[in-house]
């Protein structure tokens, strides 16, 4: 019964004669697909006809071999009988819709119709036999009644799909082309590596031949006609297509970088050039410098589409990596789209282990394998160019703008986001260090936040804009540019929050025009280093260092939160407790650490009490002081690499090393506070808020009293707890006590006859 059935499926539209138009859509060419492909397995079944006769027809076949079935299979092994004429008329109609199709495909080719199958065929190099091995796989998703033949031509109706041996059967002609057929069917070929759906670990007992074959939904999807991603996909999570119609933002920085780019790939790949090299661009440097971008417009002025792949999100997908890449690399084909791996620097973990190697080693192979230009993007720099063996690897950085451009940019994207912020872009292009994409993306965030701050109470806006001293807008830059930074300070250093403003600090005249001046020299840098052209005279020791010198609470903290808040920058104090290491060699890693992660945020580094770390350098009389003195330099080092602003404070200036002084930019003495001065402290530690009564006299515990500012703020904090507890205002009785208590806790002596009046 179902070789009666068998023959009624395969004939059921031939009927038909052959049109000789151009396909108007796929479909059109599928439904001529599949009457060749039922032409072919009435051909294999009339060659099979005579060899499955008895054994076919028994109940219980396929759960024994019978002896008729086994001298048929070994009779299948001699040489074929001659056909009937039934059989060679088939063969003589096969010839005959085998022409008639190429016709019409090549009068598709001349009307420029997108057909999928040959597109595929001709992009992948494919020959004949392999365009119809996908077409016989592609036939149960157009087709049910193929489930149903394919399980009766491999014995097995449980299967829906057809196995490796009735491919071979169905599209190869003679044995040479069976053998490249097995190749290309093997699990390193072409057929299996693109076209098929590959299970992770795979079972390898089952023969090649009785493997069962399935498209990859992917390819199923693109044969028909479905060539955008589906959102469940992995590949629609790890890539981004930039066809030639996509919006392209222009080039601000690096343009210099492209043209020489699309010099370079012109001459490389110019029609007749007799060698052609296999080029991979390795093009390194910060988040939002434009990599991405540059490889946009270049691979835009030679008519070809981007496709990126992001690397560090591939390894967050369920699917094996390899596998995973097989299909970005099939992706980029399909759509004739240049190859961009972004992220590389996480194929690079600082402790590789054997599944990150793994990793590295299919990421080799693939690309070693890959004929297409290619372009690899990083954030920092790697050595790939040994690996990547027969291709020229051009290493790229694409570093921060310089000051002046970064002014620039703050200007141009300002006016483009319609932002007439009467803000001095120049201090902005000092302070950060950003990229232009850091720079677009601060703006876009402090509109929001502006309008945010704007939409709320009017009096609390104006009370918090007076008491920071900034309006709501340059609040919202500044909090919006604090966002784009990411760093790990937090492990080494304890981030202190300015509260201090200028007039809070009693300094001194000369000291505080230093500091004035120190904070102008990092405002203004731009225009010094940039437009005046003293950067091209310095090769290094553009950042600024300054050194806080004076005995303990004259201010010291309290300046470096002044500085911080006049320039808007991120305030650490660096924990030496947690870098200096008794082990050779930790201090300084600790030390690289704090620097590159300041480097990202430009933040103000204080390292408070250096005494211990900075002292004069020791003569070498063992390994200790060796090592020690290695540790100074290597200091001295980072700071004159560092761009951002670094402040020491010590107690003792004569511990200095003379070598080490000359370095510093701004050496500030902190003098321990006259009487005059003592009094204006006295005055500035206790807030308008609080109840102060009639008998306190300031001038009188100023003078008598020689304690410096950071005494003064304990005992007034301590005065003021006192009164709390009294349910009082604060007496001069509570000042009086608290300093007895503060000079108690510092061994001074408390002489009872100066406070008798009290």
């Amino acid at each position: 019964m179902i070789n009666g059935r068998f023959e009624e499926l395969i004939s059921a539209e031939q009927g038909k004669l052959w049109d000789e138009r151009g396909y108007a859509s796929c479909w059109e060419h599928y439904a001529d697909e599949l009457q060749l492909l039922d032409l072919r397995l009435q051909w294999l079944y009339l060659r099979r006809k005579k060899r499955m006769t008895e054994w076919q027809a028994d109940p219980f076949n396929g759960m024994f071999v019978s002896e008729e079935e086994f001298m048929g299979l070994i009779n299948a092994a001699a040489s074929l009988p001659e056909y009937d004429q039934e059989a060679e008329l088939l063969l003589d109609r096969l010839h005959e819709a085998e022409e008639a199709v190429d016709r019409r495909l090549a009068q598709s080719g001349l009307t420029g119709i997108f057909l999928p199958l040959p597109y595929i065929e001709r992009i992948f190099g494919m020959q004949e036999w392999e365009r119809q091995c996908i077409m016989i796989a592609l036939a149960v998703e157009l087709d049910r009644k193929y489930e149903r033949i394919f399980g009766f031509l491999i014995d097995d109706l449980t299967a829906k799909h057809p196995n490796i041996s009735l491919l071979l059967q169905l599209a190869c002609h003679d044995l040479e082309e069976m053998g490249a057929a097995r190749l290309s069917l093997s699990p390193s070929g072409k057929l299996a590596k693109y076209m098929l759906y590959k299970e992770a670990g795979e079972q390898t007992t089952r023969s090649l031949l009785s493997k069962l074959v399935f498209l990859d939904r992917r390819m199923v999807r693109f044969l028909l006609d479905e060539t955008v991603l589906h959102s469940e996909e992995e590949l629609f999570r790890v890539t981004q297509r930039h066809a030639l119609d996509t919006p392209l933002q222009q080039l601000r920085t690096g343009l210099e970088l492209q043209d020489q780019l699309q010099t370079f790939v012109r001459e490389m790949y110019a029609p007749g050039r007799k060698e052609r090299k296999r080029i991979a661009f390795y093009i390194w440097g910060p988040s939002g410098a434009g990599k991405k971008l540059q490889v946009q417009h270049c691979c835009r002025s030679f008519g070809k589409p981007v496709l990126f792949a992001d690397l560090s999100a591939m390894l967050l997908q369920d699917k094996p990596f390899d596998m995973l890449l097989d299909e970005v690399l099939r992706e980029a084909i399909l759509h004739q789209a240049i190859l961009g791996l972004t992220h590389v620097e996480v194929l690079f973990p600082e402790e590789p282990d054997l599944l990150s190697r793994q990793r590295l080693e299919a990421v080799y192979h693939c690309l070693n394998s890959y004929n297409g230009l290619l372009f690899l993007l990083a954030d920092r720099h790697q050595r790939l160019s040994s690996e990547l063996k027969d291709r020229l690897v051009i290493d790229l950085e694409i570093p921060i703008p310089d000051d002046e451009q970064r002014h620039k940019l703050w200007e141009s994207f300002a006016l483009e986001h319609g932002l007439d912020y009467k803000v001095d872009w120049v201090v902005f292009g000092s302070k950060f260090r950003f990229t232009p994409g850091q720079i677009n993306r601060a703006l876009m965030l402090a509109q929001g936040f502006s309008a945010w701050n704007g939409s709320g109470n009017s009096e609390k806006t104006a009370h918090l804009d007076n008491r920071s001293g900034i309006d709501v807008v340059e609040a919202a830059l500044y909090k919006a540019c604090f966002m784009q930074v990411q760093h790990r300070l937090a492990k080494k250093a304890v981030r202190i929050q300015p509260k201090y403003a200028w007039e809070d600090i009693i300094l001194p005249t000369e000291q505080k025009e230093q500091l004035r001046q120190a904070c102008n020299q990092m405002k203004y840098r731009s225009i010094v280093y940039s437009r005046w052209g003293f950067e091209r005279k310095l090769a290094y020791g553009k950042g600024l260092s300054m050194l806080f010198a004076g005995p303990p609470g004259t201010g010291k903290t309290m300046s470096a939160q002044v500085v911080a808040n006049e320039l808007q920058l991120e305030l650490y104090k660096i924990d030496l407790s947690q870098v200096i290491s008794k082990y050779i060699g930790e201090t300084e890693k600790n030390l690289h650490e704090i620097f590159e992660e300041a480097r990202l945020s430009n933040a103000i580094l204080f390292f408070d009490e250096t005494d211990a770390l900075f002292g004069k350098r020791s003569e070498v009389k063992d390994s200790h002081d060796k090592y020690a003195n290695i540790e100074t330099a290597y200091l001295l080092q980072k700071m004159e690499e560092y761009e951002g602003i670094t402040v020491l404070a010590t107690n003792l200036l004569n511990n200095i090393d003379e070598a080490f002084i000359r370095r510093i930019s701004y050496i500030i003495k902190f003098p321990f506070p006259d009487e005059e001065q003592r009094e204006k402290i006295w005055r500035s530690m206790f807030p308008k808020e609080a109840p102060i009564g009639d008998d306190v006299d300031f001038k009188y515990v100023a003078s008598k009293f020689q304690v410096a500012g950071g005494y003064i703020k304990n005992i007034a904090v301590s005065s003021a707890f006192m009164a709390a507890d009294a349910g009082t205002v604060i007496g001069m009785r509570h000042i009086l006590q608290a300093v007895k208590y503060e000079m108690q806790k510092t061994g001074k002596i408390w002489n009872k006859d100066d406070v008798d009046m009290y």
